[in-house]
């Protein structure tokens, strides 16, 4: 189990890269060109949003437990290549459920559960945004 301290410090990470993922979303999203991504720059503004609903909730939630929300944004990868934007971004949502798998488990450990459960519902969403990258890259799972 780890402490309280180490958790909000994990926390306010995964806030550093929802920060980043909103700006990568938006930069993308407006860099991206050709018909065949006309569906896929709305797809990443809806994304920018969701990124942007999680950032008011970690932060919200850092700040309940007695944290300070931090105001640093992690790296923002950038391309003129529009596949490659997607397989940043894809990369970006994949490290995300990573990050937010570890802090689920943490938050139980301590008895977090409300803590927990708004993890999840996070992960979710993460978990979709990988689904939709997938999607536009032609990308299929192993069955």
């Amino acid at each position: 189990m780890g402490s309280l301290d180490q958790f909000i410090k994990l926390m306010n990470v995964a806030l550093s890269w929802e920060y980043a993922a909103m700006i990568q979303y938006i930069q993308h999203a407006s860099m991206l060109t050709g018909p065949e991504y006309v569906a896929v720059i709305d797809e990443e503004l809806q994304h920018a949003q969701e990124e942007f609903n999680h950032a008011v909730r970690l932060s919200d939630k850092i700040q309940h437990l007695g944290g300070i929300p931090t105001v640093v944004v992690a790296e923002v990868k950038t391309s003129l290549d529009n596949a490659e934007m997607l397989r940043q971004d894809l990369q970006a949502e994949i490290d995300a459920l990573n990050r937010y798998r570890k802090l689920v488990e943490m938050a139980e450990a301590m008895h977090l559960y409300d803590v927990g459960q708004m993890l999840r519902e996070i992960a979710l969403v993460e978990e979709d945004h990988v689904i939709n990258l997938e999607k536009a890259l032609g990308i299929l799972r192993a069955r």
